[in-house]
């Protein structure tokens, strides 16, 4: 991404809609976050869906307003959600789930900043944000991908794969650890009252051969002199940005995230450091 250049992030996401008497209620007990308080301040709010395990299933973007909430899926799977939640949805609970047409997103991005400093706004008429976007260029699909990866945003079935928790993400911080029982809240209490984690999401910088660093690819670190090769992670995302120069995500051990260089199965040098978005809450 061009440092000088003002983008926005302007994408279309698949969306669910929520409506009833029981719409605040049942949210509160299916996220993580504080429903009762998001409701109060009238605005968009990110959320995380786990399992009961506290592994993170989906990152959600929320409005919600009376008796109703629409969802964004920023990271997971529509289907995964519409099966979870109908599956714990009854009559008691004066809900019903619809799902909506994609709703189209912007945001004003950088590279200095977590994008969840920024506000985003959600399109129903796409004559309304003429003026809004006028100074900015819409990010070409590289840009964006890349600078998602700076940020640290998840993936579905790369860096959420069903085993990593909020906190592993860098998503600590829109868990709400005293709202009262959601899904997957006593895993979540357990990660947070042992403030210990296998891996922390990292952002990785390399030059070398790009099959070197496909998704899945080992990284190592080298202990003792470089005497013993010791796996300390795994490749989740991988961009190339040219000829030579790659970067992407990786799950690091917990216990190696302070390491600034770490190499490939072919010893190339590998630069870490944490993503501009990830939350360090311990």
């Amino acid at each position: 991404m061009t440092e000088t250049k003002s983008l926005i992030w302007d994408e279309t996401f698949p969306s669910l809609l929520l409506k009833g008497d029981g719409t605040a209620a049942f949210l509160h007990g299916q996220t993580t976050a504080d429903i009762y308080t998001q409701q109060q301040l009238e605005g968009v709010f990110l959320s995380c869906w786990l399992s009961t395990k506290g592994s993170l299933k989906a990152l959600l973007e929320t409005r919600i307003s009376n008796n109703m909430a629409e969802l964004i899926i920023i990271a997971g799977e529509i289907n995964s959600i519409i099966d979870g939640f109908e599956s714990v949805i009854f009559p008691a609970d004066k809900v019903k789930l619809e799902v909506l047409k994609p709703i189209r997103r912007i945001q004003r991005i950088n590279n200095y900043e977590s994008w969840r400093e920024s506000n985003p706004i959600w399109i129903c008429n796409n004559e309304l944000i003429e003026n809004e976007i006028f100074e900015y260029t819409k990010a070409a699909k590289e840009e964006l991908e890349i600078w998602k990866i700076r940020q640290g945003i998840p993936c579905f079935n790369r860096e959420i794969n069903g085993e990593t928790n909020p906190y592993e993400l860098g998503l600590g911080d829109i868990i709400k650890l005293d709202k009262g029982c959601y899904l997957g809240q006593e895993a979540i209490a357990r990660f947070f009252r042992s403030k210990s984690l296998k891996y922390q999401l990292r952002y990785w910088e390399a030059y070398g051969e790009a099959e070197n660093f496909d998704i899945g690819k080992k990284i190592f670190y080298n202990i003792r002199n470089n005497e013993l090769k010791k796996k300390v992670g795994v490749i989740t995302s991988s961009i190339k940005i040219n000829d030579d120069f790659l970067c992407g995500l990786a799950l690091i051990r917990n216990n190696f995230i302070h390491k600034d260089i770490c190499f490939s199965e072919k010893e190339e040098s590998i630069n870490i450091r944490k993503p501009i978005s990830f939350s360090q809450i311990f």
